[in-house]
């Protein structure tokens, strides 16, 4: 069984870059050692062939591992069909170690059964430390949420040079460690789980067409009253307000990448309005499609 990493906090793990790599069949993960830094990998569709000292890795759509620091890492073989995966850095600068599965089994039932009935008293004026466990190998217990919030991560890299932004990744990087720390012995996601990721990528493959809550139901199988509840609890928006931030993202794609008029790049992401598509980017970027194109343009030059 994979091995869990165990690290003591404070202080929190740091964020240090992400990315996203497509690979040809073929491609193969790059050879090497004591990189000094984690690094997390998450499959997004394909097959990914790792391996890490003597454990070889699948990397299957759904799945994620971490790669250690002081390891060497390796491709095993060549990716069977197109593949693309997240990568994240990131380094834990406490105390970190390894330990096998069956022994992270073993303390939990101790500590389950040392467990004091009244529970446990903690000083109020210091800081206690605590510790976290994170599978080094998991299929993830919410995938989507986690593709989302890497994605996330790396969109705003373009802004790392503001002192803000970089504080904001740190922030949101705490929810991956959360989401892996989540599926650590998790069976399963849970069926709310199952259910906002099911209609999330529905609204992935969909989000240029109108937002039909009842066409979003027929194809999950599920009452769109639902829905929204468990996107709302797993996403923390609305099925509606998931499609706008997927067609703002789209829209900030072709901002940065083509000349399209900002009315034509409107309708390529799904908004009947151009004024409609402006008002939702201001409101979720803090400024225009115009200024964002231009902040970018002024700034690559």
């Amino acid at each position: 069984m994979p091995p869990v990493i165990e690290f003591t906090a404070p202080p929190l793990p740091h964020y240090i870059l992400s990315g996203t790599c497509h690979m040809s069949r073929g491609g193969k993960h790059t050879n090497r050692k004591n990189i000094g830094v984690f690094d997390l990998l998450v499959a997004v569709y394909g097959c990914l062939y790792v391996g890490e000292g003597d454990r070889e890795y699948e990397i299957k759509e759904g799945h994620a591992l971490i790669l250690r620091p002081d390891n060497h890492h390796y491709g095993v073989t060549g990716c069977t069909e197109d593949t693309l995966h997240h990568w994240l850095h990131f380094q834990i600068l406490g105390d970190w170690n390894v330990m096998e599965e069956e022994i992270y089994q073993q303390r939990q039932w101790s500590c389950l059964e040392s467990q004091a009935p009244g529970g446990v008293s903690l000083p109020a004026f210091s800081t206690t430390p605590y510790t976290v466990q994170l599978p080094q190998f998991t299929k993830l217990a919410q995938p989507q949420k986690m593709i989302d919030t890497i994605s996330e991560l790396t969109e705003m890299n373009q802004h790392i040079h503001l002192a803000s932004v970089r504080f904001k990744q740190q922030a949101l990087f705490q929810d991956v460690i959360m989401l892996l720390s989540a599926s650590l012995g998790a069976e399963g996601p849970s069926p709310q789980s199952a259910c906002a990721e099911q209609a999330a990528a529905y609204l992935r493959e969909h989000y240029r067409e109108p937002f039909s809550a009842k066409k979003l139901g027929e194809s999950t199988n599920f009452h769109p009253v639902y829905i929204a509840r468990c996107m709302q609890k797993v996403f923390g928006c609305s099925p509606s307000a998931y499609l706008i931030r997927l067609r703002i993202e789209h829209a900030k794609e072709l901002l940065l990448q083509t000349d399209l008029p900002i009315e034509r790049i409107a309708e390529e992401v799904g908004f009947n309005h151009a004024a409609y598509f402006t008002a939702c980017f201001t409101r979720i970027e803090g400024l225009s499609p115009r200024k964002f194109r231009q902040w970018f343009s002024w700034n690559r030059g």
